[in-house]
Parts: structure tokens; sequence; C-alpha cells
């Protein structure tokens, strides 16, 4: 059973840092601020671990999707429970990096950086206030750095609070299914 348990983490923990998005980023002037966001479109591919079904896990109702679910759990050497267990708890995770928003920077000095959990980063918005312009090109250009490494860094701790947080979800509910 830790065995599992373990796959099912390390999977789980594998599979969330490996989504594909693309970069198009989109840019809007006004006076006070330059704007810079990046969203992805709903055309991205992404590999899902256990196909991906998520909330919509096959239900006992449907006994092709039961058969498809027992030989995919039976593959990875888990029980359905086991499997399906694993599958909530990647939707959780990645719900949580996918909602997760950082800010980077230093309004005073008017840059910030704001992104979410991803890598590369599904939401990154990067604000330059009128102050950030005047502090000129080269200083500029510093404190843009500056802030993506900040929110960069706040963003790999909300990750890895992500994943201790599934791990913690795995746990309770293995000890609440009796394994």
């Amino acid at each position: 059973m830790k065995t599992s348990v373990r796959t099912v983490a390390a999977c789980c923990a594998a599979m969330a840092f490996s989504t594909t998005s693309a970069f198009a980023p989109n840019f809007s002037h006004n006076n006070a601020a330059v704007v810079v966001s990046s969203s992805s479109s709903s055309n991205t591919q992404q590999l899902f671990m256990f196909g991906g079904a998520g909330a919509g896990a096959p239900t006992e109702d449907d006994p092709e999707q039961m058969a498809a679910m027992q030989k995919m759990a039976g593959a990875m050497g888990m029980s359905v429970e086991e499997y399906q267990l694993g599958m909530r708890a990647r939707t959780n995770m990645e719900e949580s990096i996918n909602t997760l928003r950082v800010v980077g920077g230093n309004e005073a000095k008017g840059v910030t950086v704001e992104r979410d959990g991803n890598s590369p980063p599904k939401h990154l918005k990067v604000t330059v206030t009128d102050d950030g312009k005047a502090l000129g090109k080269v200083a500029l250009e510093k404190e843009i750095i500056s802030a993506l490494k900040q929110a960069n860094e706040l963003s790999k701790k909300g990750r890895e609070d992500a994943q201790a947080g599934m791990m913690q979800f795995i746990s309770s509910e293995m000890k609440r299914m009796g394994a």
C-alpha cells in the first residue's frame, strides 16, 4: 500500500509541472501604466495523469468506463479506489496551482509582476507605472528582472505548498479508506 501512495504522489507531482501552454502576450498601453499579460488559449494541449478525467471520473453506472479505469489501475498496480484518489489529488493540486496568484516587485518603484503557479506561467502580468518609467532604461530593466525573479520564487513556493497539500490530502484519504 505504501508503494502505491508514493507512486501516486510522485506521478501527480511530475505531471503537475509538465503542462503545455503557449505564451502569447497581450499588450495594452495607457498613460498610467504599461501592462503585459499572458493567458493560455483554450486550444492548448495538456497531458493528464490517469487519463485526465478529473472531476468527470467514470462512475459505476458506465461499465465501459469502469472497465477502462480498472485496466489503468491494474497497469499501475493500484486498486480502483487508489486510482480514483490519485485522480482527485491531481485535480485538486492542478486547480491550486492554476488559481495561485503571486505578486513580485515594488509598487513604490513602479514595477510589479503578477503570475500563477504554473511553470511556465499561464497567467503573467507585468505592470510598469510612470514611476517605473521615470527610473530610466537601465534601472527599469533591473527592477523588472528583480520583480520577475521575486514572483518566480513566490510561485515556486506556492507549487511546493500545493504539492504538500496534495500529499496531505492523499494521506488523510488513505487513512479514511482504512489503508
